[in-house]
């Protein structure tokens, strides 16, 4: 694949700056284009059993503003020499972000990691949960200290299609900023408490453990020359056991990744995940940018 539309949501928060500028250097060297979609909060007030919303010159004087300020943002995208687009859309953001990645092709969201309403709410059952639940075009979230070049790239593992779906896309940004590729598997080492049972159990607990790590490796080495045909000389390939999360930020952070990508595991996956397992954690306390695909299967 080939990263050529690039969508950045913005609410014109610092966090969302970051994931502007994080956009700009990646669509620089993917050459590709970029969109910038605002999606204006036209407040609703409650009064008693009634419901008040602003009336007409009010809300032309919100989306005024909002456009005043998505011109200012999108200075620094000229100034960079970026084809670029401004959109202006009211509506439900996660579902506006959806419609519109579907509607101009979007190859890839960037997001930042909250905005205006703080990390807690943000990130537990708002927007950008919502976001990664809802929008199935791959989608980068850039923590609250901004990203640096994906130049050296982690790609969590598992075998299945969503995860062969993350390394497609890490391949494509690979392409356009080259570096080491880190391929992460993380199994659980069902032998290791039994290596120290005793000489009989223990001698055969360990040929086992070393069999599977064996397997997964040749495993592991093989999909990543498959996936990788052309990068063989960039590839890397790690076996990590215990936590996933905790491995694959060991990893990370061993390798000085300025990404981490992964995949969601299937339809109703990345509620899973979120709710208490490992995207939970990488989005909670990953360093760097973080990638999440879903599968494209129907």
């Amino acid at each position: 694949m080939q990263i050529k539309q690039i969508l950045v949501p913005t609410d014109f928060s610092e966090n969302a700056q970051h994931a502007v500028d994080y956009a700009i250097d990646l669509a620089k060297h993917c050459s590709a284009k970029l969109h910038l979609l605002h999606t204006p909060v036209i407040p609703t007030y409650l009064l008693m059993d009634l419901s008040y919303s602003p009336g007409p010159e009010a809300v032309t004087r919100i989306l005024n503003d909002a456009q005043d300020a998505l011109d200012s943002q999108a200075k620094g995208i000229a100034a960079a020499g970026i084809e670029h687009f401004t959109a202006i859309r009211e509506g439900t953001v996660h579902e506006v972000i959806r419609d519109y990645a579907k509607e101009h092709d979007v190859d890839l969201v960037i997001v930042g990691t909250h905005g205006r309403t703080g990390v807690t709410k943000l990130m537990y059952g708002s927007v950008t949960e919502r976001v990664i639940k809802t929008v199935h075009t791959p989608i980068i979230i850039v923590p609250t200290q901004g990203g640096t070049a994906p130049t050296s790239v982690v790609i969590s593992y598992d075998f299945s299609g969503p995860a062969k779906r993350a390394a497609e896309v890490a391949q494509a940004i690979h392409c356009a900023e080259p570096g080491p590729l880190h391929l992460v598997h993380s199994y659980l080492d069902v032998w290791g408490e039994y290596t120290d049972r005793g000489a009989v159990v223990g001698e055969a607990a360990e040929k086992r453990r070393e069999a599977l790590r064996l397997g997964l490796q040749d495993m592991l080495e093989a999909d990543a020359k498959a996936m990788f045909p052309d990068d063989a000389k960039d590839v890397q390939t790690h076996l990590v056991t215990g936590d996933p999360a905790d491995g694959i930020l060991k990893v990370a952070a061993d390798v000085g990744a300025t990404l981490i990508c992964a995949g969601t595991t299937g339809k109703s996956g990345i509620e899973r995940l979120l709710i208490g397992s490992v995207a939970r954690r990488l989005l909670h306390d990953s360093p760097v940018p973080l990638l999440l695909t879903h599968d494209d299967a129907p």
